[in-house]
């Protein structure tokens, strides 16, 4: 069998021949040349965007002087934390010296010599203010061997000290003091605890001067407490007295900030290597 031979072809044949045989030509060109050729491109180009992103990401696009101007920020604004952590806790401290309240050297005895002393300090107090306080203040003799004397001795010095504020502001009917379970207060990735809650619930009868007085009293250095919950009703009789129900809170800071907020760390410069 003869091939086919362009001169055997009509002139219109023959321009058709041509025109397919070129199509062939560009699209065994394109597929077997410039198709891996745009893939290979498309995956360099996916790999570039990827390296740039991971190289700014750990800032090795940046010169070294902006690295450092962005380390010397980063510093200046965690000193300006720190700064201001220390006087919020300063301020809102309810314990003088919160450092030595933070040791776990405190047993159980120790706990009921501290109950005892502050019950007679307390109930002397009211007698010579003509007051009337709740026996015990709320707190248990008994202490059970799994509780924490720690946490027992500071709910108590709590108790002390806002039955002391209450008793200075001339609150005549203390009805009911009872201590609340503490709460933990954390942060960060490895959920520290940088403060702890001390709530006492506290029941009174008395004017809107003494809640005032109360409003200003828990303000004050050193004895600050926290309102977490309050409610004022009007007392039987008519006479203008309240009847007034309160949470209060003692904070104590257990924390220093920078093992909360640690200080930016020093970085060694590594060029990025490859050409």
């Amino acid at each position: 069998m003869k091939g086919l031979r362009l001169e055997n072809l009509s002139e219109r044949q023959q321009v058709l021949a041509v025109i397919l045989g070129a199509g062939i030509l560009i699209f065994a060109l394109w597929f077997f040349l410039l198709l891996p050729l745009n893939t290979k491109r498309h995956r360099l180009e996916r790999d570039i965007g990827e390296m740039a992103d991971y190289l700014a990401k750990k800032n090795y696009l940046l010169p070294e002087e902006a690295l450092l101007g962005r380390k010397e920020d980063a510093y200046r604004h965690n000193r300006a934390v720190h700064g201001a952590w220390d006087e919020l806790s300063e301020r809102m401290a309810t314990f003088a010296g919160q450092e030595k309240l933070q040791s776990p050297d405190i047993g159980h005895i120790d706990f009921k010599v501290a109950l005892f002393q502050v019950r007679q300090r307390l109930m002397a107090k009211s007698r010579a203010l003509g007051t009337e306080l709740p026996y015990g203040l709320g707190m248990n003799d008994e202490v059970k061997s799994n509780e924490d004397s720690r946490r027992l001795m500071l709910q108590l010095r709590a108790v002390e000290k806002l039955v002391g504020l209450t008793l200075d502001i001339g609150i005549a009917r203390l009805r009911n003091i009872e201590p609340l379970k503490p709460v933990e207060h954390a942060t960060g990735q490895k959920n520290l605890v940088y403060m702890e809650e001390y709530p006492v619930r506290l029941d009174f009868r008395g004017d809107l001067e003494s809640l005032f007085r109360l409003f200003g009293a828990v303000s004050e250095p050193d004895r600050v407490f926290v309102f977490r919950q309050l409610r004022v009703h009007a007392a039987p009789g008519g006479d203008g007295a309240f009847d007034v129900s309160a949470v209060l809170s003692a904070l104590l800071f257990v924390r220093d900030p920078d093992e909360v907020i640690p200080p930016p760390q020093e970085v060694k410069w590594v060029p990025p290597k490859g050409y």
